[in-house]
């Protein structure tokens, strides 16, 4: 006979969550009032379901619906393509501007 506190009819395999409920907050402003909502989502599910550290995603937004997607190693490569290229262009700008304003004060 089992004692009172036994776990032998425990489940041993427990279905993955599906669901987590979470309250939007907000950031953090001088203005509470004109604040933008934020969502703050942490938890080992994350990693659990392809969003470990440091990885990128997209968000879909539809009507009452936001679908986070995991980026591809494609998509992450691009995306990282893009941003050297924004950096590289900015540097430029900035080196243009001096080369203006050193030329008009020449």
């Amino acid at each position: 006979m089992a004692k009172a506190h036994s776990k032998q009819n425990r489940v041993v395999n427990k279905a993955a969550k599906t669901e987590r409920y979470y309250t939007v907050g907000y950031v953090p402003q001088n203005n509470k009032a004109t604040a933008p909502p934020a969502i703050h989502l942490k938890g080992q599910w994350l990693k659990a379901a392809g969003f470990d550290k440091g990885c990128t995603l997209t968000v879909k937004i539809m009507d009452g619906c936001l679908v986070l997607i995991p980026d591809s190693d494609d998509t992450r490569t691009i995306k990282q393509q893009y941003q050297r290229q924004q950096d590289q262009l900015s540097e430029i700008k900035l080196r243009m501007r001096e080369l203006i304003g050193d030329y008009q004060a020449g």
